[in-house]
């Protein structure tokens, strides 16, 4: 697989990015080999006084990455679409996808056996050929070359990440010492990332539509809305993950479809007119996020198996819709028996938890 593959499957797409320490960026996704950079839906004006119109995110800053997440919610329609497709073609892939995938993998195999076996040769020809230096020199240049070639080709072949390919897991992420569980689809993963689709954001029964907000309003627990020299800070210490969906004090609105998590703040620079009084922040629960999240403290623990109808959210329309299609086939060429068995299984040891390390 690509090594950058986890993050292009983003690009182009409404995100957030979650940076360790509670620093959050959230904009339009452009993903490069170099990095990555979010351009705001509308110029951000600084502490400093001047504007600014995207956030560029290095790829060697990655290790300060907490994660990188997408919400349905905060797309437009055609980005819902693609979203919609790409979750399609993950939860029900298509022989011909299963196939590519194999191929990719095998190539990936092939390519890294014959770099290390003319890493070996040289090794060897070191020990007798009276230019060894120059045979180091070259061996050097070619290890540097392989890591090239591997991080454009993506050759993290894990045979057990594989087999949960296109399946419902649970990963544990890690940050500040304590570890949050997501139950999604894998849809992806890297030597350095793993993706996750579809995930649930919150508990089962802990969800909060959008609703407004003002200065010190406590209806959320962990919440804190505040204004200090004309800057709102929504900041997050409760333990469910938030979506804001907009800012609005009077006649002025700024859009915002960030998500934020436990333990994170979003910081945005209100007008000088704007009454502190006034600002209403419009936010709720998230429901299903998709995420990109380092492997250096993200775990796929656990196959899982959890029914999309278990929590409200875009989707649960479409499955009850689905269902009930199902329901009618069934009733026509199967017994009662077999409508009981097609039902979706209960579980409880995916359910998404959280606990201190």
């Amino acid at each position: 697989m690509h090594e950058h593959a986890p993050r292009r499957d983003f690009e182009a797409f409404h995100v957030t990015i979650a940076e360790k320490g509670g620093d959050l960026s959230w904009g339009k996704a452009d993903v490069q080999p170099t990095g990555l950079e979010v351009t705001y839906v509308d110029p951000i004006v600084a502490r400093e006084g001047h504007q600014e119109r995207s956030f560029i995110f290095y790829k060697e800053q990655y290790g300060a990455m907490e994660a990188l997440y997408r919400y349905a919610r905060g797309l437009t329609d055609e980005e819902r679409r693609r979203r919609r497709q790409a979750i399609k073609e993950t939860t029900h892939p298509s022989a011909v996808r299963r196939m590519r995938r194999r191929l990719r993998n095998w190539i990936g195999m092939v390519r890294d056996a014959l770099v290390q076996a003319v890493s070996l040769i040289i090794g060897t020809a070191e020990t007798r050929a009276p230019g060894a230096a120059v045979l180091s020199s070259q061996e050097q240049q070619l290890k540097s070359l392989s890591s090239e070639i591997v991080g454009q080709a993506g050759n993290a072949y894990d045979p057990l990440l594989e087999k949960h390919l296109f399946s419902q897991v649970v990963v544990e992420v890690t940050t500040g010492g304590e570890t949050r569980s997501y139950c999604g689809y894998l849809k992806d993963y890297s030597s350095q990332f793993v993706e996750i689709v579809d995930a649930f954001a919150n508990p089962r029964g802990m969800s909060a539509p959008v609703e407004p907000y003002g200065v010190g309003d406590g209806r959320q627990a962990g919440l804190d809305v505040s204004v200090t020299d004309g800057r709102l800070r929504i900041a997050n210490e409760g333990p469910l993950v938030l979506y804001v969906e907009r800012v609005e004090a009077g006649s002025w609105m700024r859009p915002m479809g960030a998500v934020v998590p436990p333990g994170y703040a979003a910081d945005l620079t209100l007008p000088s007119s704007a009454d502190a009084e006034a600002v209403r922040t419009h936010l709720g629960t998230a429901e299903r996020i998709d995420m990109v999240v380092p492997r250096t403290h993200a775990l796929v623990r656990h196959a899982a198996h959890r029914s999309r109808s278990e929590d409200g959210g875009e989707n649960s329309g479409n499955a009850a819709k689905m269902r009930s299609r199902k329901r009618k086939s069934d009733s026509r060429s199967s017994s009662s028996d077999d409508e009981k068995s097609s039902a979706p299984r209960q579980v409880s040891a995916q359910d998404i938890f959280t606990r201190e390390e």
